[in-house]
């Protein structure tokens, strides 16, 4: 395993997780494919760890509780966007009043058929 500037100890690493997912795999498709098995539900393979994350997504809004923390952090949050779309706003708002007045000129617009 020199070739590959690998250690010893990094290559059985390396190994046991390429069995391990191959292990993982073959049990999956075992079940995946089992016709008996899980009929009881829908054909599909019940994951209890998969089952608690959705059901804690679905329900993320009415376990919510407004703190001092999250109200801080999305306030933080919105203030860039509010801030560069007033600079963009000022800026657009200042080239369209110097056009309407006549202090720039048709050549140096910097989008013509304004």
């Amino acid at each position: 395993m020199t070739d590959y500037c690998f250690s010893e100890l990094e290559c059985k690493i390396i190994c046991a997780q390429i069995e391990r997912r191959a292990k993982y795999r073959k049990e999956f498709l075992k079940l995946r494919t089992d016709p008996c098995l899980h009929s009881k539900e829908s054909g599909y393979v019940f994951d209890p760890a998969m089952q608690r994350f959705m059901s804690m997504k679905c329900t993320q809004f009415e376990h919510f509780t407004a703190t001092k923390s999250n109200v801080v952090n999305g306030i933080l949050f919105l203030i860039p966007f509010f801030v560069y779309g007033y600079a963009v706003w000022s800026q657009r708002s200042h080239v369209e009043r110097e056009i309407r007045c006549g202090r720039l000129k048709y050549r140096d617009r910097l989008f013509k058929l304004q």
